[in-house]
């Protein structure tokens, strides 16, 4: 079996190669259509001989349980599974709907220039997806959210796609141990070591939001200790600003929680800083709890100890 098709190939005697839509670690993803349908489709092809390890082959087979599962306008809808055998290689298939548009990356390789609100529309479209597949039952978290794998209209409509690396919450952490997964540059701290959580999901989205605006992969910027310096090389709100460093911060437990928290104080940017505000009346009460008590401590021993010397003048 080849490393890939050419156009106008046949695949299982009902799919025909239109063209190639992009390549991967893990395979070849092309725009196909079904010869009896007529409808076009994405499909997924993976070589068994181009797996480095057995796990892989467990992503491969994770996928397509979750892509199952899957309802969803912004992703596109899992059709079709199957393998073919020759003598040399085992190649499995993947179908899903063709999702139109381009890339994220295409459309900035294109020269294309966002504005904030544009940024801030796209955000709240990617945080719906995330919300949805963080709220399922084991949460699903995508772990590669770049722009590569998202697609864009010409609408302006976004379709999240390639869930190579998902990870099924339960799945993942109880019963088969943790599996560093993802693309640097767009994964933070605790992804990197093996530790996926919804909230890794969100620092990608801010990370895919920064390259939109500066055309520069977030591996390229400065960065001050571990937080990305991103002030400096855009003009942004406030606001916004305050929203894209909390959805970047390194520490996962000072990060947006969820995508449903993360929207929220998108809509309405006075929650991030009443969140900081919190946070930080927090740590001045835990600073100075114990100061507090030793000191009603410290002043009821002298307390009893004039009384004690009072009484036995």
């Amino acid at each position: 079996m080849p490393d890939h098709h050419q156009t106008s190939n046949i695949i299982a005697q009902r799919y025909q190669i239109i063209r190639v839509l992009g390549k991967g670690g893990m395979g070849t993803t092309y725009e196909a259509q079904h010869l009896e349908t007529r409808e076009t489709i994405a499909l997924k092809a993976i070589s068994l001989r181009g797996l480095i390890d057995a796990k892989q082959l467990e992503l491969l087979e994770r996928e397509v349980e979750v892509l199952k599962k899957l309802h969803h306008p912004a992703i596109p809808q899992y059709l079709d599974y199957f393998e073919i055998d020759s003598d040399t290689d085992r190649v499995f298939y993947i179908v899903q709907q063709l999702a139109p548009g381009k890339t994220l990356a295409q459309w900035v390789k294109q020269g294309w220039r966002v504005t904030e609100a544009q940024v801030k529309e796209i955000a709240v479209q990617i945080l719906d997806i995330l919300a949805y597949l963080h709220d399922l039952n084991p949460p699903v978290i995508h772990r590669d959210i770049k722009p590569h794998n998202l697609i864009r209209s010409a609408e302006g409509k976004l379709f999240l796609v390639d869930f190579g690396a998902v990870q099924q919450r339960y799945y993942n952490t109880v019963i088969r141990g943790n599996t560093t997964v993802g693309t640097f540059g767009y994964m933070p701290i605790e992804q990197a070591q093996g530790k996926a959580v919804p909230a890794s999901d969100l620092y990608s989205l801010g990370a895919t939001l920064l390259y939109l605006l500066t055309h520069h992969s977030p591996s390229e910027l400065s960065e001050d200790g571990l937080t990305l310096d991103f002030r400096s090389r855009i003009q942004l709100s406030e606001e916004f600003a305050d929203w894209l460093e909390k959805i970047l911060e390194p520490d996962v437990e000072s990060r947006f929680q969820s995508a449903t928290q993360a929207l929220s104080a998108l809509k309405n940017p006075n929650l991030v800083r009443e969140g900081e505000l919190a946070k930080r009346r927090s740590l001045l009460r835990n600073e100075f709890r114990t100061p507090v008590w030793l000191g009603l401590g410290v002043g009821a021993v002298m307390g009893l100890i004039w009384f004690y010397t009072h009484n036995h003048e």
